[in-house]
């Protein structure tokens, strides 16, 4: 696999980081996951919003411009023979006599066919709702990867974490929704969880259906009257939750119509984005 790495595309085994960057001494880097098709970073704007913004609430400024990722991402992409992809940009920090410097990684691995849903096991996570370990996309992932191999070494696809309260918060890369008999429900950003990409796109796709849909804290209690759960994020898009299994009691949910019907609308709106990207593309060529 070839990888950029400050400017230059090389291949994985030669790209080295000098051991005083900051996401290896102290986690503190930030990254992005994003779903590529047709050659195309899908909704690269938004996850570019997010990692700015987050850059600046964790005083890690970076001097990068969309427009210089964009050329990174389709180069890395035209190197590897890659159309759709797992795309991967980590940013960090690193120290030197001369200042501050940083390192743009870009990695770019073939898309893993999905499942048809997905397992959740519960995990308990004591958190600060203020963390930006969790608020944000961090390097500092010990707690989540732990978790995420615990659900998989079991059986599971990924971990549903709860909190001291025991409610909901997400899974340890991925944004929950729940489907009650009146409304679907999703977990408050101030409880500290990921403001995912994806999980923004459901909930205009919501509005814009006048579909109900409430953000609020989500005790476990939920999960024995709800109809139906999925989860979200960049890679797998709207993935229908089938099992939940919370210590010694497990729930069971079927795929029903209104998933099917925000997949399929979320799918709409991903390939609108592609059509409208892809006309940019000629119209400048």
């Amino acid at each position: 696999m070839l990888v950029f790495l400050n400017g230059q595309i090389i291949k994985e085994e030669d790209a080295k980081i000098s051991i005083s960057d900051l996401s290896y001494q102290f986690g503190y880097g930030l990254f992005e996951t994003i779903r590529c098709e047709k050659g195309i970073p899908v909704f690269l704007e938004d996850h570019y919003r997010r990692l700015t913004h987050s850059a600046k609430e964790i005083g890690m400024p970076f001097p990068v411009e969309i427009d210089e990722i964009k050329s990174w991402v389709k180069d890395i992409l035209q190197k590897n023979n890659l159309q759709n992809a797992r795309l991967k940009i980590i940013i960090s920090k690193r120290m030197e006599s001369g200042g501050e410097k940083f390192n743009v990684l870009i990695t770019a691995m073939p898309l893993d066919s999905l499942p048809q849903s997905y397992s959740l096991l519960s995990y308990k996570l004591g958190r600060d709702f203020n963390s930006i370990s969790f608020k944000h996309k961090t390097t500092s992932r010990a707690d989540s990867y732990f978790a995420y191999k615990q659900a998989i070494e079991s059986g599971f696809n990924d971990v549903i974490y709860l909190n001291e309260k025991n409610e909901l918060i997400e899974c340890s890369r991925a944004n929950i929704f729940l489907l009650m008999e009146d409304k679907i429900i999703t977990s408050l950003l101030e409880t500290g969880i990921l403001s995912g990409v994806t999980r923004s796109k459901v909930l205009e796709i919501a509005k814009k259906d006048s579909i109900p849909i409430e953000e609020k804290n989500i005790n476990s209690l939920f999960l024995k009257v709800a109809k139906g759960a999925f989860i979200t994020n960049a890679i797998v898009g709207i993935m229908p939750v089938s099992k939940i299994k919370l210590e010694d009691k497990e729930y069971s949910f079927q795929t029903g119509l209104q998933i099917i019907n925000f997949k399929n609308a979320y799918r709409q709106k991903l390939e609108e984005y592609l059509k409208r990207k892809n006309s940019e593309l000629v119209s400048r060529s």
